[in-house]
């Protein structure tokens, strides 16, 4: 009971600081943010590392953990998902494809009430 009091006061509080946030201006220059965005250097994408991805995880047999590893001891600031997303969608009947077809498959299945004929109205 007592942790659901702190709570509420917790969240009532919060509400309270937070509720004139939406009257507060705004000081940065929207073309001025604009601006420093399009001077924002491109960030490679790990599409560029695919086949040396690739490459570790068939022929090495490594895991993605241990690809994420060695990509960052050469200098790239990635994750294993990261590693694992890029392997996925460069492989065609890779995971990442059945994961597609599998969804595809399942709006294509229609809703329940194609599953229950017997709750369709004659």
């Amino acid at each position: 009971m007592r942790y659901c009091l702190i709570l509420f006061l917790y969240v009532l509080i919060r509400s309270i600081l937070y509720e004139d946030m939406e009257d507060q201006e705004y000081m940065a220059d929207p073309q001025q943010l604009r601006a420093e965005a399009e001077q924002e250097p491109r960030r490679r994408g790990l599409d560029d590392y695919r086949e040396a991805i690739r490459v570790l995880r068939e022929e090495k047999e490594l895991s993605f953990r241990e690809i994420a590893t060695w990509l960052q001891q050469r200098g790239l600031n990635v994750d294993h998902n990261a590693v694992w997303r890029t392997y996925s969608k460069g492989m065609s009947g890779g995971p990442g494809d059945r994961v597609i077809e599998r969804n595809e498959r399942f709006e294509r299945r229609g809703s329940h009430e194609d599953a229950m004929p017997w709750l369709q109205e004659p």
